[in-house]
C-alpha cells in the first residue's frame, strides 16, 4: 500500500492555498522573535552580556557568561538554545523554499519571488550571526573552521567549513535574495504601501519594514562585506543605500520631538529601521530584565559611571534621556533601561518593535569605510546631528568616533560584541566594574559550539 506520511499530508494542506503559504512564511518571522533568537538572547540578553553592556557582578546566574566562562553550566544552558533555534529556523526556511517550489502556481511567480527572497535572506542572516558568534576572529583567522552552512532542506549534519567559505555562501545568498527582491514594493511605494499591487493582497505590500525587504537585505550585505574585510564593497553598498534614500526618503531620521515625547517616545527610532521584528511579548521581557523594581542581583543595568562615559555625560543625546532614567520607584541609584518600555498610546505603530537593521548602521559603515577621512567625518556628523550632538572637528579620528557611536547606538540590539570581535579589539571596558578593561582574545571572542553540535561532527 502507498502510505503517505502524516507530515506530508499536513504540508499538502498548508501549501494548497495562498493563505496557507502566507502562514508558513509568517511562521519564519515568529521563529526569529523567539526568546532564543532576536526576541531576547541575540538582542537584549546574552549577546549584550558578552558585550559588557550590564553590571553582572551580583547576578550569579549570568556572571559566568559576563566572565566568558563558557564551560560552566549556566552559560552552556544559555548558549545551546541559541544555536539550536537558529539552525532549526534555517531548516524551516529551507523547507519553506522547497515546498514553495513543489507547489508552483499556488501563488504567482511575482509573489513567490518576494517570499523566496525573504526566506533566503533569513537563512543568511541567521547563519551569519552564528558565524559571528561561534566562528573565529575573522580579521585574524579567516580560514579557520567556522560553522556548517545549510542552503537546502536536509536533516543531516553538514560539515564545518572554513569561515571564509561560509562568508562566500552568505554573500551569495544575499545576492540571490536581492535578485529575487528586485521588484520589492518598498523600492517604489515605500514601507506602508496602499496601492492595489499584488491583486490588493496587503500581505505583500504593507508593513514592509517588518519584513526582510530589499533595503534591509542590502544593509545586511553591507554589514557582511565589512565583516569579511571588504571595505570597498561595503562602502559601495552603504553609499548606494544612502543615495537611494536621498532620492526616495522612505526611511527618515526620527525627529527629536518624536524620540523624546513625554508620553509616547519613539525610543527605537522606528522611522529609521529597515527591518524591525514585531514582538508582542516585548514588554514582558522589558519587565523581566530591566524593570526598576527588580532586585539588584537580577536587573540588567550598567554601572552609572560606565553609562555616563558611553554618552560622554551628555543627556542631549536622543539615545540617552528617553531610554535611560534613574527611576522614581525601586530604590535604584543607577539609571535603568527603558528602550523597550510601553507607551501611553496603544495605537502607536512603533509598539513592539525590535530594531534589527537600520539606517544608523549604514551611515556608520559608510563612515568607517570612507576612502577620505573628511567623508567619514561627514557621515558621522549626519548621524550625530540626528542624535542631538554637535559636529566633530576636522581632526577627529574616524575609527575612534565610530566605536563611540556603536556603544551609544546599539544598546539592547546585540551589535556591540560583534563589533568588538570584528575589529579584534584587544580590550573592552569591564561592564561589571566602575573602571578597568577586560583583555580579549579568541578565548573570549569565540563562543564554543554546544555539545549537541560537537557530538555529531
Amino acid at each position: 500500500m502507498d502510505v503517505v506520511p502524516q507530515d506530508k499530508i499536513l504540508e499538502e494542506q498548508i501549501y494548497s492555498s495562498e493563505a496557507g503559504v502566507q502562514n508558513a512564511h509568517n511562521g519564519l518571522y515568529m521563529q526569529l522573535v523567539s526568546n532564543s533568537l532576536y526576541g531576547r538572547q541575540l538582542t537584549m540578553d546574552a549577546i549584550e552580556i558578552l558585550g559588557q553592556q550590564y553590571n553582572m557582578t551580583s547576578n550569579s546566574a549570568q556572571s559566568p557568561l559576563a566572565n566568558y566562562s563558557y564551560a560552566e553550566k549556566a552559560p552552556k544552558a544559555t548558549i545551546a538554545p541559541i544555536w539550536e533555534k537558529a539552525f532549526a529556523t534555517v531548516l524551516s526556511a529551507n523547507k519553506f523554499l522547497e515546498s514553495l517550489d513543489e507547489h508552483k502556481g499556488v501563488v504567482s511567480e511575482e509573489k513567490a519571488d518576494l517570499l523566496k527572497g525573504e526566506a533566503i535572506a533569513i537563512r543568511a542572516m541567521l547563519q551569519f550571526d552564528m558565524l559571528r558568534m561561534f566562528g573565529p576572529i575573522y580579521k585574524v583567522s579567516p580560514s579557520d573552521p567556522g560553522i556548517p552552512y545549510y542552503d537546502k532542506f536536509e536533516t543531516v549534519n553538514n560539515p564545518i567549513l572554513p569561515a571564509n567559505e561560509i562568508m562566500a555562501k552568505i554573500i551569495a545568498d544575499l545576492d540571490l535574495s536581492l535578485k529575487l527582491l528586485a521588484n520589492d514594493p518598498i523600492l517604489t511605494i515605500g514601507k506602508y504601501g496602499t496601492t492595489n499591487a499584488y491583486n490588493g493582497n496587503p500581505y505583500y505590500f504593507t508593513n514592509r519594514a517588518q519584513r526582510m525587504n530589499h533595503l534591509a537585505v542590502k544593509a545586511l550585505k553591507a554589514r557582511a562585506l565589512l565583516y569579511s574585510g571588504d571595505k570597498v564593497g561595503a562602502s559601495k553598498v552603504a553609499n548606494e543605500i544612502i543615495d537611494f534614500l536621498k532620492a526616495k526618503p522612505y526611511f527618515t531620521w526620527t525627529p527629536f520631538l518624536e524620540a523624546t515625547n513625554a508620553a509616547n517616545p519613539d525610543r527605537t527610532f522606528s522611522s529609521e529601521n529597515f527591518f524591525a521584528l514585531s514582538d508582542y511579548t516585548l514588554y514582558t521581557k522589558q519587565k523581566a530584565l530591566f524593570d526598576a523594581t527588580l532586585e539588584d542581583q537580577v536587573i540588567y543595568a550598567p554601572i552609572l559611571s560606565r553609562l555616563n562615559a558611553v554618552f560622554e555625560a551628555n543627556d542631549n543625546d536622543y539615545r540617552s534621556l528617553p531610554s535611560w532614567k534613574i527611576p522614581i520607584v525601586g530604590g535604584k541609584t543607577q539609571k535603568t533601561f527603558y528602550k523597550y518600555e510601553d507607551v501611553a498610546d496603544k495605537k502607536m505603530t512603533f509598539r513592539f518593535q525590535i530594531p534589527i537593521l537600520k539606517m544608523a548602521e549604514v551611515y556608520l559603515i559608510a563612515a568607517e569605510t570612507a576612502a577620505v577621512p573628511a567623508d567619514g567625518i561627514a557621515f558621522l556628523n549626519t548621524l550625530r546631528f540626528n542624535r542631538g550632538l554637535t559636529n566633530l572637528g576636522t581632526t577627529a579620528v574616524v575609527a575612534t568616533e565610530v566605536t563611540k557611536e556603536y556603544k551609544k547606538e546599539f544598546i539592547g540590539e546585540g551589535q556591540l560584541f560583534f563589533y568588538y570581535k570584528r575589529i579584534n579589539s584587544s580590550t573592552i571596558p569591564n561592564g561589571s566594574a566602575s573602571s578597568g578593561n577586560i583583555t580579549m582574545s579568541k578565548v573570549q571572542y569565540v563562543v564554543p559550539m554546544p555539545d549537541s553540535e560537537i557530538n555529531f561532527q
